[in-house]
């Protein structure tokens, strides 16, 4: 058994307790969710109950964590691997960086806990072939999809096969397929004696698990709380005039990888301005890939980008950032400002705003994704959630025609992804044309007027948005 007693954890630096009186027990083949909204405490309360907090992050622990009745104190993380498994809500910050290969990332954890060479490859070839990975395993960890290299790190969690398991939104970045997959797993796992910890917004998915669920409000287990679904509402964009010039139009476009992977394959498009418009597919089906040609983030192998009716050949990523704003998947790679403030700012002031103009457009941006008191917060004191916020932000505040989204939903609780489909209405409601790439189908059905479907980097699909299935 995991167990939690009157847990409190500050972390170090900080005034105010993360977790205060916390009293939890997972026994071994249960399923325990939790969930609650962004900034309650969920991925505290994983990271103490893996020992991670305060084993390597430090900080103060009042309480006791047990596991089958001893102290988590003064254990040290090598001892811990082998019980405890923990996949962190950002999969990126789990890779090891230093393995050549998917079959060598996964093999890390059993090699240096010192298992033989035939277990460690019988155990690889297990936990890829439970998650159905198993042709991602010759390459390169740093050259998969987000949903990809979530699958990994759950795999490399796995091969570890350790008595308790801890997660923290394990299948916030994978398609519906990539979700079954694990939501199997998951079911196998514990039916096998594991304990699991499953931090995780999406309700759906932990009453597939079987789970019971607590809730966390303010660091604290709130009694019989529970969140619901956020209610559905019809897709509010106009339909787009068949007349409206085209924003984006792509003709026989082909991308591959250096390690030889053809991420697009003959892709035909057209987007029309004031298009809503919902890039769908499974990981790895080139949808990133896809959207960063429109901006000059990737040239094309063959075929043509058009965008507001020119070619992108020969013209400059800083000309078509002033007609595409693009947010990334990962909104560590685009942040970097000392204040949200400069942030917001820097994109606008690159695309020319001034003045006036300057400031109404940075304080226009902070106050739709909620942020208009965190102008002057660093933005890494920010949560993961809200620096996905924050990114969004700082590409509104460029006033693009074209606005693309990359996974804009992953991680938010239900205020804040009701903020991203105001913001998605809204802008189609300017005329702009918005293009997002996500896996959340609910999210596309009441958001998007039209869903383009890809795979293996081809248009399989192209339609209305279907409804939330």
């Amino acid at each position: 058994m995991l167990e939690l007693r009157g847990v409190g954890y500050r972390y170090p630096g900080f005034e105010r307790r993360a977790l205060d009186g916390v009293d939890l027990a997972i026994s071994d083949g249960e399923i325990v969710g939790l969930t609650g909204p962004n900034g309650a405490g969920k991925s505290t309360l994983c990271l103490v109950a893996a020992g991670v907090a305060p084993g390597s992050i430090g900080g103060e622990l009042a309480g006791d964590v047990l596991l089958d009745g001893r102290p988590l104190r003064g254990r040290r993380s090598y001892e811990l691997a082998s019980s405890i498994g923990i996949v962190l809500s950002n999969p990126d910050a789990q890779r090891t960086r230093i393995a050549a290969t998917v079959f060598e990332e996964v093999a890390f954890g059993p090699t240096n806990l010192g298992v033989s060479v035939a277990e460690t490859v019988s155990r690889v070839r297990s936990a890829l072939g439970t998650l159905g990975i198993e042709h991602l395993a010759e390459r390169h960890p740093g050259r998969l999809s987000g949903g990809e290299t979530q699958l990994v790190a759950i795999a490399s969690v796995l091969a570890l096969r350790p008595r308790h398991l801890v997660m923290d939104e394990p299948v916030a970045e994978l398609d519906p397929e990539g979700r079954g997959l694990v939501t199997d797993a998951l079911r196998r796992v514990a039916a096998a004696g594991t304990g699991l910890l499953v931090a995780e917004h999406d309700l759906d998915l932990l009453s597939a698990l079987g789970s019971r669920v607590v809730a966390l409000k303010d660091g604290r287990i709130a009694p019989g709380a529970r969140h619901a679904a956020e209610p559905r509402s019809a897709s509010t964009t106009a339909n787009v005039a068949l007349e409206a010039p085209i924003a984006i139009r792509c003709a026989g476009l082909a991308f591959e990888y250096a390690d030889g992977t053809r991420a697009l394959d003959g892709v035909d498009l057209s987007i029309r301005m004031g298009e809503s418009v919902a890039i769908v597919g499974r990981n790895g089906s080139g949808k990133t890939t896809l959207v960063r040609t429109w901006n000059g983030l990737l040239a094309p192998a063959s075929g043509r980008v058009e965008i507001g009716g020119r070619a992108t050949d020969g013209r400059r990523v800083s000309e078509l950032a002033r007609i595409v704003g693009m947010t990334f998947q990962d909104p560590h790679d685009q942040l970097f400002g000392r204040t949200c403030h400069d942030e917001v700012a820097f994109g606008a002031r690159n695309v020319g705003l001034r003045g006036h103009d300057l400031d109404a457009a940075k304080d226009e941006a902070l106050e739709a994704v909620g942020l208009s008191s965190e102008a002057a917060t660093n933005p890494f004191d920010l949560g993961s959630s809200r620096q996905r916020l924050l990114a969004i932000a700082s590409v509104l505040s460029m006033r693009t025609p074209v606005v693309v989204l990359d996974e804009p939903t992953i991680g938010l609780d239900v205020d804040e992804r009701a903020r991203v489909q105001a913001i998605v209405r809204r802008l189609a409601g300017e005329g702009r044309t918005v293009v997002a790439i996500s896996h959340d189908a609910r999210f596309v059905a009441d958001s998007f007027e039209r869903e383009i479907r890809l795979d293996r980097g081809r248009v399989i699909a192209d339609g209305p948005a279907a409804p939330d299935r």
